[in-house]
C-alpha cells in the first residue's frame, strides 16, 4: 500500500464513469478520418475507457498536475495514443529552464492475460494490466551526489512514482482487472517495485532478494551503485557475469491471486531460492569506474 492509497481511493469513489469517459471536441477534431466523427463509439479512448478530458480531470483531482506545477512546470498537455492493444499516456510541459516543452511522464500499458503454470494449482487465467514502459522525468532538474544518474536515465526522476503507481492501481480497480503487472528493466526498478509488487515466480523473487542481500547489505552499496555495478558487469555468479533480466512482478487484486503471492509458502520459496545463490562483487574494478564516471553521474561535468 502506498502513502496515497486511502486518499486516492476516496477520490476514486467520487469520480464518475461519465467524468472519466469525457472526450473533448479537440480530440474528435484530431481524428485522421473524419468519418469516425459519426461512429457511434467515437474516438478510441485510453484503455478504451478514459477520454482525454476524463484523464485531465483525474490527474487534477489526484493532485498529479499540481505536483508537477510545484516543480515549476506549466502549460501541461496530456496526449494519448493507441497502437492495437498498447495504449500510451504522455504528459508534456514547459519550464523556464527549458528551451521547449518536454516529456515528464510516459506510460505504455495494455490489457493482457496471465497464464499460470498448471502446477501452481490456480483455477483460471487472470486479466491483468501490463505496464510495458514507464518514465517519470524531471528534465529541468539536475543530478547530484545525493541523487546520481541511474541506468537508463537521461534526466532526474520526477519524484511522482508512488502517485503514478497508485493511479495505475485505481485503473486496475476501475476496469475490474485481477492485477497490475510489470517487468523491471533495471535492478533498481525491481528493488523499488518489490516494495509493492511481488514476484509471481518465487525463483525470480529469490534471485532479486539474493542480489539485494549481496550488494546492498553485504557490500554496503547504495541502490544507484548496485544498479550500476550490475549494468557495468562487476557482479558475477560463478564464472558468469550477471546480466539483469527482469521478470514478472505484480500487485494482485483478485482474492485467489492475492493468496498465492502473499502465502507463507510463496515467501518461504523466495527465501529458499535466495539462499541457494551466491554472487561475487569486483569492488576494485567498480570503484575505478565509479570514480571515472562520477562527474557525469553526479551532474558535475563541465
Amino acid at each position: 500500500m502506498t502513502r496515497y492509497a486511502r486518499r486516492y481511493r476516496r477520490i476514486a469513489r467520487r469520480l464518475s464513469r461519465l467524468e472519466l469517459m469525457e472526450t473533448s471536441m479537440a480530440a474528435l477534431d484530431a481524428l485522421d478520418d473524419p468519418r469516425t466523427l459519426f461512429d457511434e463509439a467515437g474516438p478510441r479512448r485510453f484503455l478504451d475507457y478514459y477520454g482525454d478530458e476524463g484523464l485531465r480531470t483525474a490527474l487534477e483531482r489526484y493532485g498529479v498536475l499540481a505536483a508537477a506545477e510545484e516543480r515549476g512546470y506549466r502549460d501541461i498537455a496530456i496526449v494519448t495514443r493507441a497502437d492495437d492493444d498498447r495504449h500510451t499516456l504522455i504528459v508534456r510541459a514547459s519550464h523556464p529552464a527549458l528551451v521547449e516543452p518536454a516529456t515528464l511522464v510516459e506510460v505504455v500499458v495494455r490489457r493482457d492475460r496471465l497464464v499460470p503454470d498448471p502446477a501452481l494449482g490456480l483455477s483460471r487465467l487472470f486479466e491483468v494490466l501490463t505496464v510495458d514502459w514507464t518514465t517519470l522525468r524531471h528534465p529541468a532538474g539536475r543530478f547530484s551526489p545525493d541523487r546520481p544518474r541511474l541506468p537508463g536515465q537521461d534526466a532526474p526522476g520526477l519524484g511522482l512514482g508512488e502517485h503514478v503507481l497508485e493511479l495505475l492501481y485505481r485503473v486496475v480497480d476501475r476496469l475490474r482487472l485481477d492485477a497490475l503487472l510489470t517487468v523491471a528493466e533495471y535492478f533498481h526498478n525491481a528493488v523499488l517495485y518489490r516494495r509493492e509488487l511481488g514476484y509471481f515466480d518465487p525463483a525470480h523473487g529469490g534471485r532479486c532478494l539474493a542480489l539485494e542481500e549481496a550488494l546492498l547489505a553485504r557490500e554496503r552499496l547504495t541502490l544507484a551503485q548496485a544498479s550500476w555495478a550490475i549494468d557495468w558487469g562487476h557482479v558475477r555468479e560463478g564464472d558468469q557475469v550477471v546480466r539483469w533480466t527482469g521478470e514478472a512482478q505484480l500487485r494482485a487484486f483478485d482474492d485467489e491471486l492475492v493468496r498465492h503471492v502473499t502465502s507463507d509458502e510463496h515467501r518461504r520459496a523466495v527465501r529458499e531460492h535466495a539462499a541457494r545463490l551466491s554472487f561475487a562483487f569486483d569492488r576494485a574494478a567498480f570503484e575505478a569506474q565509479w570514480h571515472a564516471e562520477a562527474p557525469v553521474l553526479e551532474g558535475r561535468e563541465g
